[in-house]
């Protein structure tokens, strides 16, 4: 899901982390195991399936005392502003530098997806669905049928899996957060050109198979990012080395952005 361009969404994280974004030009996916309620990472039929969803948390409240204070180490850090959406749409063939995949698959179609998945691709034999990042805003419950999703169906045929509630729910006792997230599920085939129905079902079921019970290969997935219309909200606890330091850094390589401090008072 993609939103206007017009929406701000913010990120709270400590002034080193903002350095490796400035540098890099990449937001890092954690796996829902990494995220503040471990919670998240559970279904009621795998909690390995976790591992195989990775997410980015924003939220749409600026300077926000709480979450400063949670995620921004409690006024030492920042809170990082950018439009939402910053990532680099592609259109062409993302399977370009993978020769497996074109010894396994008969016809590639171009078709638009996140700059960037190409690394994981090519190195991790992964694929994406959906192709292109995924827009969330979180919704808050205390149904555990929301909370833990069931992720894989049987009938006598075969078995589904679907993961698309993982990472889309949180109890409400977070519901403080306000929280958007941008999230990436990839899956993890083991490529051969299918001799017949039956092995390309076999195939697919051994990818699910792996999503329900062992660990992904990566524990994050770093994506480039967009750093025009970039705002900085510094801390009221950050030194002045390093409150000049981000200026500077700004100042020489982000001209067009914008640095202003935090209005909190911190006791």
């Amino acid at each position: 899901m993609y939103y206007s361009k017009m929406i701000r969404l913010y990120h709270y994280t400590s002034v080193e982390t903002l350095f490796k974004i400035l540098e890099n030009q990449t937001l890092r996916f954690n796996n829902l195991t990494a995220m503040d309620d471990p919670e998240e990472a559970k279904s009621r039929d795998s909690y390995n399936a976790g591992r195989w969803v990775f997410t980015s948390s924003w939220t749409d409240l600026r300077d926000n005392r709480n979450m400063f204070y949670k995620y921004g180490v409690e006024g030492a850090g920042v809170c990082l502003s950018l439009p939402n959406y910053p990532f680099y749409t592609n259109f062409g063939n993302m399977f370009i530098g993978n020769d497996s995949f074109f010894s396994s698959i008969d016809n590639i179609d171009e078709l638009c997806y996140t700059g960037g998945i190409e690394k994981y691709i090519n190195e991790n034999n992964f694929l994406f669905e959906p192709t292109c990042v995924e827009e969330l805003k979180i919704k808050y419950s205390d149904d555990d049928n929301l909370l833990y999703p069931v992720v894989t169906s049987q009938d006598e045929k075969e078995l589904r899996y679907f993961n698309g509630n993982l990472g889309k729910y949180k109890n409400n006792k977070w519901s403080y957060q306000s929280e958007y997230r941008y999230r990436l599920r990839p899956t993890l085939l083991d490529l051969h050109h299918p001799m017949n129905e039956l092995d390309f079902q076999a195939m697919i079921l051994k990818a699910i198979l792996r999503k329900i019970s062992s660990p992904c290969p990566v524990d994050y997935l770093d994506i480039p990012i967009n750093l025009d219309g970039l705002e900085i909200i510094i801390g009221s606890k950050v030194d002045s080395n390093k409150e000049n330091e981000i200026r500077n850094i700004v100042k020489n390589d982000y001209p067009n952005s914008r640095v202003i401090n935090s209005k909190l008072v911190w006791e």
